[in-house]
């Protein structure tokens, strides 16, 4: 196998190196090696070649050869930025090369290489035509080609990048083990799903979701692209036949898998595809009853035991899993992409602004209950969170009440142990506030702005704003109404 980098430019000399070509292990038995013998002979060339193409690696790699040297470097950076056919001629050589696409992505070039000067137009035509066998060739050799799934998935993203979508996002959740060919399988979906998001989505971000839950594993892709209308011919319709062909074409894979295919999408929102495929010998229920739970917290320790406490004492619940903030810092789009049912988080990865995380989350078109991992909130953060919609708080160690706040946010309830309800029915704790902070709240209460209350005490409107927010903080109130009365009443 002969891999280089990809030159950007064309100053390589154009001359091919003397050698026999080391094939990768296909050999001439296999379909590329068939396409390249029969290439060879159809225009009598004394070499020919198909070359892979990772342009978001920016390598390519001689695959399977007939014939004597490698294709010229020049020819190939020709190919590659051009996205064109491209011939180079020295004293005894001349040499063909035409792109090998795959939907809108080069995936490779096939080059010929004759001494006698005669590459007619028809012997262009026939290596183009052999091009369009060498992208089947190559989309069925070994599409993960060793590496893992996420790793070939962050590489597609890196090509989707490369291709125009400005911003890609990966987010894996759980752990689990697919076999090869299953893994294989899933790839070749998501890579289906891109080569559409690239060529007809004009997105600016794509997200891919991959979640291990119990007895199955889901992939999500989403985009924020024009979308299309996801009703007809049975939510597999794109304008474009190539879209048509490629949405088919992950539909069948999925029925291989034994699997399920959602795509929901509409003109002008975007499209999200899932795939959720059974692998392991306890598969979820059909049409996913059971609510599943997102577990988010600084420290892996914490994550991986409030998963296992779940999974061993819940067994009402469905898919629960852990995501690593390290490699998301928007926890509010890893919820949009996932749809946990519950979202079970320390307070610590949110925002300073307790209320507004947990009002941001509550916007998501499918907005997950919230549990905070936290029994020691004072008072006013408590009733915080509860007014902006939090459906329990529990320590990480409590094992037995964990599972059932969690539960019971599963259906939609809350869940407050004796002693936080009575802290929530206590009247708000107000000491500490200043003598300055009760003029500021009784000129709130008469309606009077910021600016008009710094008039009236001769002090700047910052500062004003300063000793409201201070107010808000010690009563825990959420507003300037609610903070009226809180005060008020003590």
């Amino acid at each position: 196998m002969t891999t280089m980098s990809v030159p950007h430019g064309i100053d390589t000399p154009s001359t091919i190196e003397p050698g026999a070509i080391a094939a990768d292990g296909t050999g001439t038995g296999s379909l590329l090696g068939r396409v390249v013998a029969q290439l060879r002979a159809v225009t009598r060339a004394r070499s020919a070649w198909v070359v892979r193409v990772d342009e978001a690696a920016g390598t390519w790699t001689v695959d399977v050869g007939e014939g004597r040297g490698t294709p010229p470097e020049t020819l190939l950076a020709a190919v590659v930025r051009d996205r064109a056919p491209a011939v180079v001629a020295t004293d005894d050589l001349v040499v063909l090369a035409v792109p090998v696409r795959r939907g809108p992505r080069l995936v490779g070039v096939c080059a010929v290489a004759t001494d006698d000067g005669d590459l007619s137009p028809a012997d262009r035509g026939l290596a183009e035509l052999f091009a369009d066998y060498a992208a089947l060739a190559l989309a069925d050799h070994g599409p993960l080609a060793g590496r893992s799934l996420p790793e070939a998935i962050r590489q597609e993203l890196a090509w989707a990048e490369l291709a125009g979508v400005p911003r890609t996002d990966l987010v894996t959740v759980g752990s689990g083990t697919l076999d090869g060919a299953r893994a294989e399988e899933i790839f070749r979906v998501v890579q289906e799903a891109l080569v559409n998001v690239v060529a007809h989505a004009g997105a600016g971000r794509v997200q891919v979701g991959i979640m291990h839950g119990p007895g199955t594993v889901t992939v999500l892709v989403e985009d924020d692209g024009r979308g299309f209308d996801a009703t007809r011919h049975g939510g597999l319709h794109e304008a474009a036949s190539t879209a048509q062909l490629g949405l088919a074409a992950m539909a069948a894979r999925a029925r291989r898998l034994d699997g399920e295919l959602e795509i929901d999408s509409g003109a002008g929102r975007g499209t999200l595809l899932r795939l959720t495929v059974p692998c392991g010998p306890e598969p979820a229920a059909p049409g996913r009853p059971r609510p599943s739970v997102l577990v988010a917290a600084e420290r892996p320790v914490v994550r991986a035991g409030v998963v296992r406490q779940l999974q061993l004492g819940a067994p009402e619940l469905g898919m629960v899993s852990e995501v690593d903030l390290g490699t998301t810092h928007d926890l509010a789009a890893a919820c949009r992409l996932l749809g946990p049912d519950v979202l079970v988080v320390e307070p610590e990865v949110l925002p300073a602004d307790l209320a507004g995380a947990l009002e941001r989350l509550a916007e998501l078109p499918h907005a997950p209950a919230v549990v905070l991992l936290d029994d020691g909130r004072a008072d006013h953060a408590l009733r915080t969170a509860v007014a902006a919609g939090a459906k329990g708080c529990v320590g990480p160690d409590d094992a037995e009440r964990l599972v059932e706040v969690v539960a019971t946010a599963g259906r939609g309830e809350s869940s407050f142990g004796p002693e936080q309800l009575g802290r929530l029915a206590a009247a708000p704790r107000t000491t500490g506030i200043t003598a300055r902070e009760r003029e500021v709240c009784e000129l709130v209460a008469r309606g009077m702005t910021d600016r008009q209350i710094a008039s009236a005490l001769h002090i700047s409107a910052k500062t004003v704003e300063k000793h409201v927010g201070s107010l808000l903080r010690k009563t825990g109130a959420r507003n300037r109404t609610m903070l009226v009365g809180a005060v008020t009443r003590s």
